[in-house]
């Protein structure tokens, strides 16, 4: 094996841990929701040992990739007019079409979160005027949150779209950084719907699993969006990508457990996005891949890639 394959290889071991932790957290979450509740009021169980498993797992998980960030090697960018580092170029590579097939997958996942989302917003809006002009008690909520997280789901869709475009135009500096803001506001929305949602059950345990998963996908995509700004920290956005996919596998469990079909979409437009950086970003910051098939020179003895004027 050549040191570029090794060096390959050693990049990935972010992507194998993350899956193996996420499968392991989501097999405890899914003994969690069989043994860990009461049957009649669906009230935890104290001390649960499939709960305090999980916990355990989910905390392990985010040390190990702590140390995983510490030790990631990083290669010299060159800096910006502005002096801020070129972390975004990181992202280029002429010959990986796994992290856009992967991203532009992620993108249709959140289209088909919207198409499910829109149908059940606008019924749960009839439901509440029809009950409203009968004078009868309205439902729990009239839908807006719901339309709105369709909405967000769309902005995720067009913000996803072009993030991967954007992985298929190797030398050239893309706008995908900035698009993945989008799909981090519609995750606010997401947040305030699935908040509502659970606002009224009495069952933190049941809930926690998909608020943490929304949490860290939302600062996922702002993070990655900083990298445009010049302002992202590619070891903080290994470590949220890893969580993220982690959290999101997990939470997948109990949202098809109750069929929540739109939070079951977008925890896996977010899962695959998380997944298509883990896969890209590590071999590229250690060393950074030819542009246009030109080598990239070191700097100093560290590999660099060029000015930016090179690229635009």
């Amino acid at each position: 094996m050549d040191v570029k394959r090794k060096q390959k290889f050693g990049g990935r071991s972010w992507l194998i841990c993350a899956l193996a932790a996420g499968l392991c957290a989501a097999a405890l979450r899914k003994w969690q929701l069989a043994s860990a509740f009461e049957a009649g009021t669906g009230l935890s169980v104290p001390w649960a040992p499939a709960s305090v498993i999980l916990t355990c797992v989910l905390v392990m998980s985010g040390a190990w990739f702590i140390i995983l960030a510490m030790y990631q090697p990083l290669s010299r960018r060159p800096n910006t007019a502005g002096g801020a580092q070129r972390w975004d170029l990181a992202f280029l590579d002429a010959g990986d079409a796994v992290y856009p097939v992967l991203v532009v997958a992620s993108s249709f996942l959140a289209v088909a979160a919207s198409v499910a989302l829109f149908p059940l917003g606008l019924r749960q809006w009839q439901e509440y005027q029809t009950a409203v002009a009968a004078e009868l008690q309205p439902p729990s909520t009239n839908g807006v949150l719901t339309i709105a997280t369709a909405a967000g789901a769309l902005a995720a869709f067009l913000g996803l779209l072009q993030m991967g475009r954007d992985g298929l135009r190797p030398g050239r500096r893309g706008r995908g950084g900035y698009a993945a803001a989008l799909p981090g506001v519609a995750g606010c929305v997401w947040l305030m719907e699935s908040f509502r949602a659970h606002a009224a059950n009495p069952v933190l345990w049941d809930y926690v699993p998909l608020l943490l998963a929304i949490v860290c996908g939302m600062l996922f995509f702002m993070d990655f969006a900083g990298m445009s700004a010049g302002t992202s920290k590619p070891r903080r956005l290994l470590w949220m990508a890893a969580m993220t996919l982690v959290l999101s596998i997990q939470a997948m469990v109990s949202a098809a457990a109750e069929r929540t079909w739109g939070d079951v979409l977008l925890l896996s437009a977010q899962l695959l996005a998380a997944a298509a950086v883990l896969w890209r970003l590590p071999p590229n910051l250690e060393n950074p891949p030819p542009i246009n098939g030109t080598p990239i020179p070191p700097v100093q003895g560290e590999a660099s890639i060029q000015e930016e004027s090179t690229y635009e």
